[in-house]
């Protein structure tokens, strides 16, 4: 695990296995309104099989769900963008990709857009 993975802090669950700096990418995945990080348990299982662990699934937990779900709800998506933009914005030890669906598209793209003035860029 790297350093901006401890940083990150509950805001990440990893499912598959980190390679080795520079032969993977980080793959950040968002769920639904209401969804969860195991959402993207299968995938991860998928791209474990097929990809030979190039690619580090990493799934955003937000508050109110599973382990964290003592914690209170955000329902400001602008306030849970920069939260989770704090979360991420130390992420450059390798190439970062946002993936979200549903409700997470939409905040994958405000994280980038946010990511983008810390000078990570994801994508690239």
């Amino acid at each position: 695990m790297t350093d901006w993975h401890r940083e990150a802090g509950p805001w990440l669950t990893r499912y598959t296995p980190a390679g080795p700096t520079g032969e993977r990418a980080q793959l950040i995945c968002f769920p639904h309104a209401g969804g969860s990080a195991t959402y993207f348990q299968p995938l991860a299982r998928e791209l474990a099989a097929r990809q030979d662990a190039s690619v580090e699934v990493l799934a955003v937990q937000y508050p109110g769900r599973q382990e964290r779900r003592a914690e209170p709800l955000i329902e400001d998506l602008s306030v849970l963008a920069d939260r989770i933009t704090e979360a991420l914005k130390h992420a450059a030890d390798a190439p970062l990709v946002l993936f979200g669906h549903s409700m997470g598209a939409l905040l994958a793209w405000e994280v980038a857009r946010r990511l983008d003035g810390h000078g990570v860029v994801p994508g690239r």
